[in-house]
């Protein structure tokens, strides 16, 4: 899909270069000028599909797609996802339910009564890049049962993020469906998260388990349930411009827009618009550290709209288990040079692709400039072959506790702040 450098703001406020001061005559038109020439250079957000990842003939292209979008932006569109129509639609139809509770029904389940972080948090109590947010949200996770070996002062702090959703009888009461759909979602997001996991290790001609081996058999994932209310003027921000912390991020957003991202090359402002039946795909800072910044954590924001129509949207945060210990860094082998069209492709034996999809091309004369291009950012990073850098490694836990508890102070202040 091809998305352009955002309308909706002025020159000035789409690129940190542009001055702010009014401007006439051949300067303003310069700037225009310059304004239009940057906006050329925005690279388009590819929409993949997660068939040709699984199909062996067109699996070696959907990997250069993924590894251009990841190395450009840090960001695509993913559509033949496998997730059910009815899936995506129910975890919608519930959420909007929810949000249209009354006040006092919807505080049955606010989030400073978990100790896991779960729960609904009223409007205007999130603060992201010291911008209040304007919405209202619902958090869950998991559904496990409290972890009965948790010890305040002694576990570590991240281990009480695991545990149950809150289910008011009340609220169920009202919404039966509730419950099942959004359980139901998290499945099946959990599973099309580990694909892509799989897909982006084998873009970084690693070995498919890879990321497998990090996220264990119980991945840590969180899931916002969002609403971004509209209002009349478009001077406030629905959410401020940030990276996710993560891994990885998929979005499933309704039909109203105001999500933007940010090229990381031009720094313009670009509309992620909605495409109907498609997921957006952002991966976080822990794969940009990863990947000693060769893939990018795409930073991006949530402007309010004027439609007169509320925006909803559910994201996906899919992370490593928490007892992972993370590499500080990752050594990347060599891309393999190849051709992007249909008959490279299709001349991939599926023996060699069974294990890296790319190894068996290595060796080729034919490679393209990107390609060239890929080589040589992994050269100025020093991120090829080699092992692991050093043996530095991070908790996993303990980085997404500080996190959700940045974001949620009132969580941590109630049931973690030993000093009080």
């Amino acid at each position: 899909m091809s998305v352009h450098a955002s309308q909706n703001t002025s020159a000035s406020s789409v690129h940190p270069n542009f001055p702010s001061a009014s401007i006439k005559g051949n300067s303003q038109a310069k700037v225009t000028a310059a304004a239009a020439a940057a906006a050329a250079r925005v690279p388009d957000i590819k929409t993949l599909s997660l068939q040709e990842y699984f199909c062996l003939k067109t699996r070696p292209r959907f990997l250069c797609d993924l590894r251009e979008s990841l190395t450009k932006i840090g960001t695509f569109y993913i559509k033949d996802h496998g997730v059910p129509t009815q899936v995506t639609a129910g975890a919608m139809k519930t959420i909007r339910e929810y949000f249209a509770l009354p006040l006092e029904e919807k505080k049955r389940m606010l989030i400073g009564n978990s100790r896991h972080f779960r729960g609904y948090k009223l409007m205007g109590e999130e603060i992201t890049n010291n911008q209040v947010d304007h919405r209202e949200q619902l958090q869950f996770g998991p559904e496990q049962p409290a972890n009965d070996t948790f010890v305040p002062t002694v576990s570590p702090d991240y281990e009480g993020l695991h545990g149950p959703n809150q289910w008011p009888l009340t609220t169920l009461a009202l919404i039966p469906e509730l419950k099942h759909c959004i359980l139901e979602y998290m499945a099946h997001l959990e599973i099309l998260s580990q694909h892509l996991m799989e897909a982006v290790a084998l873009s970084l001609n690693l070995e498919a388990t890879y990321f497998r081996d990090l996220f264990g058999e119980t991945p840590f994932y969180r899931l916002k349930c969002a609403k971004y209310p509209s209002v009349q003027k478009d001077a406030t921000i629905g959410c401020g411009a940030h990276k996710d912390t993560g891994f990885l991020t998929v979005l499933l957003q309704d039909m109203v827009g105001g999500l933007q991202g940010q090229d990381p090359a031009t720094r313009l402002w670009m509309d992620t618009r909605p495409i109907p039946d498609t997921f957006i795909v952002t991966m976080g800072e822990s794969v940009e550290k990863l990947t000693g910044g060769l893939y990018h954590a795409t930073v991006h924001r949530v402007l309010n709209n004027t439609s007169g129509r509320d925006r909803y949207s559910i994201p996906f945060f899919f992370d490593p288990t928490l007892d992972a210990k993370i590499p500080h860094r990752i050594s990347i082998p060599r891309m393999a040079s190849f051709k992007r069209s249909r008959s490279s492709a299709s001349s991939m034996s599926i023996s060699s692709l069974s294990m890296s999809p790319l190894t068996s091309l290595s060796d080729s004369d034919s490679s393209s400039d990107e390609d060239k291009g890929i080589e040589s950012l992994i050269d100025r990073l020093d991120i090829s072959d080699g092992g692991e850098s050093g043996h530095k490694s991070w908790s996993n836990g303990e980085h997404i506790f500080q996190t959700v508890r940045r974001c949620h102070p009132e969580v941590y202040s109630r049931w973690y702040d030993h000093t009080i």
